[in-house]
């Protein structure tokens, strides 16, 4: 569209229509329905720009309604997948701690019957040893009892063998005797 030419009409001549002489009326009238006819022109083009402007706003329009739509969706599902993440997770922290307790509880119980079977061990092997030195004990004394009597024995085989020297001197002196 060409810039309008807006200049100041000169006054005492009205035989101009836009710096271009008109002479007859007749043609300044097919002058000015040209232009009222270009002026309509441009006046449906405008109309049609603007719908189509009016129709493009609106077509935005519900391109951002149904993005502000979609945004609040996602919005809406992250939050609730982040919500369910934080349950699923508080979750699995709870059944971690649970474990670790159950682990503890049972590696304390463990420690617990560990130092049972030790004590019970520790009183086994005392018990064994007590055994073990009563029974050794016990061989010392028939050890000596054995000496006792091997000694004792000794002694009698002793006795009995000067006894029987000395029987067998008196006799052989009695014999002797009889004999002279």
């Amino acid at each position: 569209m060409p810039p309008k030419n807006k200049k100041a009409p000169k006054k005492g001549n009205n035989d101009d229509l836009d710096g271009i002489p008109i002479a007859l009326p007749e043609d300044r009238i097919k002058h000015l329905e040209s232009q009222t006819q270009a002026l309509e022109m441009q006046l449906a083009y405008r109309s049609e720009d603007t719908a189509n402007t009016v129709a493009e706003c609106d077509a935005i329009r519900e391109e951002l309604a149904d993005a502000t739509q979609k945004y609040e969706s996602e919005r809406k599902m992250s939050i609730d997948v982040a919500r369910s993440m934080t349950r699923q997770y508080k979750g699995m922290q709870e059944d971690l701690l649970n474990k670790i307790n159950d682990r503890e509880r049972c590696i304390e119980a463990l420690k617990d019957e560990l130092e049972t079977l030790k004590a019970a061990h520790t009183k086994q092997i005392a018990d064994k040893d007590d055994v073990i030195q009563q029974k050794d004990a016990n061989a010392a004394k028939k050890r000596n009892e054995v000496e006792d009597l091997c000694r004792h024995f000794a002694n009698l085989i002793a006795e009995a063998r000067l006894r029987i020297v000395a029987f067998t001197q008196d006799k052989e002196l009695g014999s002797v005797k009889t004999t002279a």
